[in-house]
């Protein structure tokens, strides 16, 4: 069966126009492939082609071009969808993009972002319907979380290279996988677990305990609650964060409103008390203590570190605080207890946490020894924001220098490198220069300005990259530029020209 569609889709491929990649895109229905359903439609946009209220963007997503739209179901319930472009348009790469918060949905932006750069493209939901606040499907389903930890992606990488080799009558020449949140621990997941799937990672602001993680979610939402006096708002954070930047901004030798390297921002909290009857621009005591509790790491009762903290600068979203809490809880209430009445407030840290790192093994990406990845050949890039309200940065960082004391310094330069972005919120947005190659960005100008660009250079022709070049865009125009540096470097200004262009800093030691 298998030799007769293949041979089928030869023919098909080979024969000219419209309709004959519309016969090669529906024959694909016939793929024999084990536990799993296709449905295949030839999509031509007339001029556009659309699919409304996508989940990450909250809008539509059009597509201009041909393409061949795979819809697949794995056994039960994994869902994924595989957009082909034209075999003339393909580059002859497979690109495997990610999901956000607990998943749920397909990556419609992503598909479509990959599909215009020639990708055979991949999203799944990894095996449940929802959103990226939405737990409520753990309940009573174990296998929806194995499968949500990494399982569903790896299927659906497999799958993939089957279905696009059909279509394509050869394989890909690489495989690539690139993400940003959960996308990005679903990213750091294949490296660890499943070293074969790429020859190639982007990681951005990525969780490697998703237990841990939200566990410090949940205590941060309930810190600033009520009316009582250290209760925070918005103004008083936005404040409190202007301060810490003025007093931190000319560290790296150029006043730009960012902080480049917060580790090297020494902030008073108490600087911003108010002194006497002051009133106005400052902090109550009571305000100043949950302010300083917010940029605390989450510690267990022996005072041990068990979650780093955002960076000093960063601009926490106070409105959100809570309703980030509740994403934390509900991780408890649906995927640990497996009980939608359980009440935060039973929370004991030292009892409660093991418990969630024991069940939710599946959600836990902390495997430093990337020996099988390296082996591989893949290369992978890890990238996050410094003004991350989300996943710590300080966790990314502590991550890469834990594979580097198990695999060594020299060989995890040879294939893993990280990225700190200065001003960046999570995954993109912020002050800073943000854009570099994610979805949704101004067109690709270079491997220099593209991060996927970067990591093709490193798995294709052996370029490591020694700097990426990040913009900050307004309008459609690129209002300032910076490189972003292989950490532990950090961008430095050389003294003479426009501090909005990269050519005028240097990568150097912090």
């Amino acid at each position: 069966m298998k030799e007769s569609v293949a041979a089928l889709l030869i023919s098909l491929v080979t024969a000219s126009g419209v309709h004959a990649a519309d016969r090669s895109c529906t024959a694909l229905q016939a793929l024999a492939l084990k536990d799993m359903k296709l449905t295949a439609t030839f999509i031509e946009p007339a001029p556009h082609w659309s699919v409304e209220n996508d989940t990450l963007t909250r809008g539509s997503v059009s597509v201009s071009e041909p393409f061949c739209r795979v819809q697949g179901r794995i056994e039960t319930e994994i869902e994924f969808e595989v957009w082909l472009p034209r075999p003339s348009r393909w580059n002859g790469k497979h690109l495997g993009v990610g999901n956000g918060g607990y998943a749920g949905f397909i990556n419609y932006s992503s598909l479509a972002h990959g599909l215009k750069r020639g990708y055979a493209t991949a999203s799944t939901d990894t095996g449940h319907k929802g959103g990226p606040m939405d737990a409520s499907w753990a309940l009573g389903h174990p296998q929806r979380i194995e499968d949500y930890g990494g399982r569903a992606q790896h299927l659906t990488s497999a799958a993939t290279k089957q279905i696009l080799k059909a279509y394509y009558t050869r394989p890909a020449r690489h495989s690539y996988f690139m993400g940003c949140s959960n996308g990005g621990q679903q990213g750091l997941t294949a490296a660890q677990r499943y070293p074969d799937d790429y020859d190639g990672i982007v990681s951005g602001a990525p969780g490697t305990s998703f237990p841990d993680m939200s566990t410090y979610v949940m205590l941060s939402g309930r810190a600033n609650r009520g009316v009582d006096a250290g209760r925070l708002t918005q103004s008083d954070m936005e404040f409190a964060v202007a301060r810490m930047v003025a007093a931190c901004d000319k560290n790296d030798g150029v006043e730009d409103a960012l902080i480049e390297h917060p580790p090297s921002c020494k902030f008073d909290f108490a600087s911003l008390t108010c002194r006497g009857a002051e009133q106005g621009q400052c902090l109550s005591k009571d305000q100043v203590e949950t302010l300083r509790g917010l940029f605390s790491p989450l510690r267990d009762a022996k005072g041990k570190e068990i979650y780093p903290p955002p960076a000093v600068g960063t601009l926490l979203p106070v409105s959100e605080l809570e309703r980030r809490g509740k994403l934390g809880a509900d991780m408890y209430r649906y995927a640990v207890f497996q009980d939608k009445a359980w009440d935060p407030a039973s929370f004991v840290l030292e009892r409660d946490l093991p418990i969630a790192r024991e069940r939710l093994k599946a959600l836990i990406s902390d495997d430093v020894d990337l020996s099988p990845f390296a082996r591989s050949d893949a290369r992978l890039i890890l990238y996050h924001g410094w003004d991350d309200s989300g996943p710590s940065p300080y966790n990314s960082i502590n991550y890469y220098e834990a594979v580097k004391r198990t695999v060594g310094e020299q060989k995890t330069d040879s294939f893993f490198r990280l990225f700190m972005v200065p001003g960046m919120y999570h995954c993109r947005g912020g002050p800073g220069p943000n854009s570099f190659g994610n979805a949704g960005d101004p067109p690709v100008l270079d491997a220099q300005h593209d991060v996927l660009m970067a990591l093709e250079q490193w798995v294709e022709r052996g370029v490591a990259p020694e700097r990426i070049i990040a913009s900050n865009v307004i309008a459609g125009r690129v209002e300032r530029s910076r490189p972003l540096c292989p950490y532990p470097k950090v961008a430095r200004y050389k003294g003479t020209g426009s501090i909005d262009e990269a050519g005028n800093f240097a990568c150097v030691a912090p």
